[in-house]
């Protein structure tokens, strides 16, 4: 089994190092591209830039803000400070920047805890050792200053992430061990596979199915064993899967959902480099979520046929799929519950802040950011439940035992072949 999982690391690894290779290998085609495009138009912009050039020498110089990871040093007592008509709560700190060009340099700065007016929101004290974000603004005289930007949360997100592995191994046993390293995998490929070619200008939506694709099947194989069972689970999940995909980008469109959220807005405000279609990633977000719950039923109800079968000598095709459809009626609840309580539960903050505001139900729901969730839990949810159907039927077609008839007798006289009575 070992040897197996090791193999099927390497392959992992392998498609994975030529997938990244043609996305680099677009990229860098594109890149050399536009160098080519921007060295034909130099020569044109140079009379242009000389021109201008004058002007940008007696224009006023600029703030240079940049940001770097700071370690607290000394962290002062809370307190409210008048700033006008509004009553501020700050807390004085003193950083020491650990990296990038103000490296060691030390920073005496107020951090506002206060996110609103009125300070109904507060962020939390910092401590000394508590690590920080800062923005280090350099004036055109040469002062600089240092704003706490954000605190520091990564490595606890990886002690958590380890502790969910410790967890998953210690429960699970060898079969922890496999979904352990199935997990890793998943994240992996999250990462180089679709994040990068995303980002590198990959079609959304092909970049989600490849990725998806890997996912399944890889966790399939390592989980389940490289055998006709993790190919049916394969298959209904996938399509399954799919199913939920398409679905998102047909009421996506009717719902005229644009994928961009506010905060997706105001980042791409400020960045000229974005080559993603935001409506694509619709269907990236939901085929991605969708996943595991398709995956998760997809096993189940391989598992539960595979068990009946074993325990008959034949079983017809509609006798194999009825098996799945009985053990998948059990968990579509459960699965499809799941989905639409991950969504709403990102929800409830902006739910209770606009029902605060005198909003209407289907005020709020008809909002962009609530009907795109509420499109990808429903599709998810339509996603799960066809897989139930779809894996009955590859597990039928590819699992069907089929009776096998003698043809020749087994009573033999003096070397002749005689017919059974």
């Amino acid at each position: 089994m070992l040897k197996k999982i090791t193999l099927t690391i390497i392959a992992i690894l392998l498609m994975m190092n030529m997938y990244i290779g043609v996305i680099y290998a677009a990229e860098n085609t594109t890149a050399n591209q536009v160098q080519n495009s921007v060295a034909d138009t130099n020569t044109v912009s140079n009379e242009t830039n000389e021109e201008t050039q004058a002007a940008e020498n007696t224009a006023e110089p600029v703030s240079k803000v940049s940001e770097a990871k700071a370690e607290v040093i000394e962290a002062g007592e809370v307190k409210k400070v008048e700033n006008g008509s509004v009553e501020d709560t700050i807390q004085t700190l003193k950083l020491k920047v650990l990296d990038g060009d103000y490296k060691n340099k030390e920073f005496t700065t107020d951090y506002v805890l206060s996110y609103d007016v009125e300070g109904k929101i507060l962020a939390y004290e910092l401590e000394e050792g508590n690590k920080v974000t800062v923005q280090i603004t350099e004036e055109p005289d040469g002062t600089t200053s240092a704003t706490v930007a954000d605190f520091q949360r990564v490595n606890y997100i990886y002690v958590m992430f380890v502790l969910l592995i410790i967890a998953i191994i210690a429960v699970g046993g060898k079969q922890g061990i496999k979904a352990a390293i199935s997990l890793v995998i998943t994240i992996l490929v999250l990462n180089f596979v679709l994040i990068n070619s995303i980002f590198a200008g990959v079609n959304s939506i092909v970049a989600s199915i490849i990725t998806s694709f890997l996912i399944i099947s890889l966790t399939s194989i390592i989980t389940i064993g490289l055998n006709k069972k993790a190919l049916t689970a394969i298959v209904g999940s996938f399509v399954g899967t799919i199913f939920a995909g398409i679905l998102a980008i047909i009421f996506g469109n009717l719902a005229k959902l644009s994928g961009a959220s506010e905060e997706a807005i105001q980042l791409s405000l400020n960045l000229k480099t974005i080559t993603f279609d935001f409506r694509q990633l619709i269907f990236s977000m939901i085929v991605v979520s969708s996943i595991g719950a398709c995956m998760d039923i997809a096993v189940s109800i391989v598992n539960h046929i595979d068990d009946v079968r074993s325990k008959t000598e034949d079983l017809s095709f509609m006798e194999l799929f009825k098996s799945g459809i009985v053990e998948g009626r059990e968990v579509i609840g459960t699965m499809s519950n799941t989905l639409i309580l991950v969504y709403f539960g990102g929800l409830i903050k902006l739910v209770l802040l606009y029902l605060a505001c005198n909003m209407e139900i289907n005020y709020i729901f008809s909002k962009e950011n609530f009907a795109e969730q509420a499109v990808a839990a429903i599709a998810g949810s339509i996603g799960v439940v066809l897989t139930v159907p779809l894996t009955a039927i590859a597990y039928a077609i590819i699992n069907q035992r089929k009776t096998v008839y003698k043809t020749v007798s087994d009573n033999k006289i003096e070397g002749k072949r005689s017919l059974k009575i």
